[in-house]
């Protein structure tokens, strides 16, 4: 299959990375990161929960790549992959000591060496990583060397971004179409589903997350589940919508029937503060300036609640994330760059408008431009 980047595109990653490497007096990078290995040479699986690295050094843009005997035609031919070695579950290879072998055979594991590694990643369980650290006990830290370059992405991935939110805006459509009194959550899921893929989205990294009536307070952390959706409450879906791994995430609470006006009055004030957002987002505003204008706006309204997060940045996705590292908080330290892709949340509790407490959400996907931001959805912000 034709991978989705030219071999320059990888060759500028890889070599960003290197000159990290030797920025921060690393020899070599240890990579564990499932996102990491698509986005340096184009490796897409998802099993990666079982034992795999890469071994990327300063000094040479070729990568080894250790994985399962199972694994490897997903792998071989890639861009810059100088070798693939193997290993099998049902065997007496043991993948610590082929790492170990292979960081030896690079010199790596002389004396004054340093080895960085990707500790910040779900593809490194405990139970490999214990006798890992044991045998290279001098390994550092290296998790955000990788996804840090990453929050900034290229022109040929701004391309994917914005089919994803073309496919977000599917995703709704579908959903939307199939919402009525009666109707099962999963129901409604199977239709954004299904209007993902028909609209050429690839498979996401999340599940779309989904709730209904006093589900709502699930906060989005909930999948769809075998409750009749009723007349008069709330509806909450968040699609994340994928094309090679670049998600545009999004979330909206739609109601069944005519809102109640305080149901109204605060989704309209929740429109205010992402306009207020839109205001002051551009090149060399920092994260935290941008929630420092959100929470100005929501303390308007009576909505501020100190501590919370306003979102953040998306790009390439596995499960079970499609997060990057950059926040829409006070306390975060990222300035904005044109190309910076993240998701823009906001919510609010409504009270004494049914017999439970009603959550309403609205978010969606921007792209950071060279003046200002552009709305990588063109889902109309509604309730009905």
């Amino acid at each position: 299959m034709p991978l989705p980047f030219t071999n320059g595109e990888y060759r500028r990653r890889i070599d960003a990375v290197r000159k990290r490497l030797v920025e921060e007096k690393l020899d070599a990078l240890l990579i564990f990161h499932q996102e990491s290995m698509f986005y340096l040479f184009g490796y897409e699986q998802t099993g990666y929960w079982i034992y795999q690295t890469a071994i990327l050094t300063a000094d040479s843009p070729e990568i080894t790549v250790l994985s399962r005997t199972a694994d490897y035609n997903l792998i071989v031919g890639l861009p810059y992959i100088d070798e693939v070695r193997t290993w099998k579950d049902d065997s007496a290879d043991n993948p610590i000591e082929m790492t170990v072998d292979l960081l030896r055979e690079k010199g790596l594991m002389a004396d004054g060496k340093r080895v960085g590694i990707e500790l910040k990643t779900h593809a490194l369980l405990p139970f490999y990583y214990k006798p890992l650290s044991e045998a290279l006990p001098s390994l550092v830290d290296a998790s955000d060397l990788i996804t840090e370059l990453r929050l900034r992405k290229s022109d040929a991935e701004v391309v994917y971004m914005r089919e994803a939110g073309k496919v977000l805006d599917a995703a709704y459509a579908g959903a939307f179409e199939a919402l009525r009194p009666g109707v099962l959550e999963t129901e409604v899921l199977a239709a954004a589903l299904t209007g993902m893929f028909k609209a050429g989205g690839h498979v996401p990294a999340i599940v779309p997350p989904f709730a209904s009536g006093p589900r709502t307070m699930s906060r989005t952390h909930g999948p769809a589940v075998d409750r009749r959706i009723l007349a008069d409450e709330p509806v909450t879906i968040e699609p994340g919508c994928s094309r090679y791994r670049y998600h545009a995430v999004g979330v909206q609470t739609r109601w069944m029937g005519e809102p109640p006006a305080k149901v109204q009055k605060v989704f309209d004030e929740l429109v205010q503060t992402q306009e207020a957002a839109f205001s002051v987002i551009r090149p060399g505003v920092s994260a935290a300036d941008v929630a420092r204008e959100i929470n100005r706006s929501l303390k308007q309204f009576g909505m501020y609640v100190p501590g919370t997060h306003h979102g953040y940045g998306t790009g390439i996705g596995y499960p079970p994330t499609w997060l990057d590292n950059l926040r829409i908080k006070e306390t975060d330290t990222h300035v904005l760059e044109p190309n910076m892709t993240f998701f823009l949340l906001f919510r609010w509790t409504v009270r004494d408008v049914c017999d439970f407490p009603v959550l309403l959400f609205l978010g969606e996907p921007f792209i950071v431009t060279q003046s200002g931001c552009e709305r990588l959805s063109s889902a109309p912000l509604s309730l009905t």
